[in-house]
């Protein structure tokens, strides 16, 4: 089990929040509480949060989340990790997509608390304001060591265990190369650090692009409504 070692990373707090989307957030909560209020009788008018997003292919999405500043500081925590931890890749996961991982639930629990404040708090906002549903419970959150030099291309797959996925670049700028590719949309390059890919995880085979030189952290965030497999796995026959 692993304590940070910055104490500013242990603070359960907005902090790491680009101020604009922090912002936006907060403009964007009372339409949002409309919407869920009128119980899908009217239409969630587009929110603030919606409008600063870019939307490169269809489905797909791009948001600031992050501070540079805290991107910084968990690249030096990621550090002491690795020496404490490890990255280790998932023996139940298909070997042509095994990733290095730290999976902050089991490894780090106050890392994992925090983030798990950020979603509820920040990025199922975006979701609803996305998709007029809520994904306020993690599958997963994990810290991924994308290196995939001399290994080529990426294999294609679906993240299987979550309803939306968001992938956060942590040091955009340390590494050549690097980025994703969507099955018939196209390629995207390294998004700017702290800023957050999302995208609706069944429906978008994705792989990752060759790191030719460097390691490529990324913050993985997997998201479910966890309610809604639990009425699912209730009703089955």
């Amino acid at each position: 089990m692993y304590e940070p070692k910055n104490y500013l990373l242990s603070m359960l707090s907005h902090w790491p929040i680009r101020h604009s989307t922090y912002n936006a957030v907060q403009e964007s909560l009372p339409l949002i509480m409309r919407y869920s209020a009128a119980e899908g009788v009217d239409r969630m008018e587009k929110t603030p949060l919606r409008r600063m997003m870019k939307n490169p292919f269809p489905d797909v999405y791009t948001v600031p989340i992050f501070r540079r500043r805290w991107c910084e500081m968990m690249i030096k925590e990621i550090g002491h990790m690795q020496d404490h931890l490890g990255f280790e890749v998932n023996p139940d996961e298909d070997k042509l997509r095994q990733i290095p991982e730290i999976v902050l639930r089991d490894a780090c629990p106050t890392l994992y608390r925090n983030m798990w404040f950020v979603v509820r708090s920040v990025l199922n906002p975006i979701i609803m304001s996305l998709w007029q549903r809520a994904c306020p419970d993690p599958a997963s959150i994990q810290i991924a060591n994308y290196n995939l030099a001399g290994t080529g291309m990426g294999h294609w797959h679906h993240d299987e265990s979550a309803d939306v996925s968001i992938v956060v670049p942590l040091n955009s700028q340390s590494y050549e190369g690097g980025g994703t590719e969507f099955h018939n949309f196209g390629k995207l390059k390294p998004l700017p650090t702290g800023h957050g890919l999302v995208f609706p995880s069944f429906t978008h085979s994705h792989r990752g692009l060759p790191v030719i030189s460097g390691d490529r952290y990324l913050l993985v965030f997997w998201l479910t409504d966890k309610a809604r497999s639990i009425n699912l796995a209730t009703n089955t026959p």
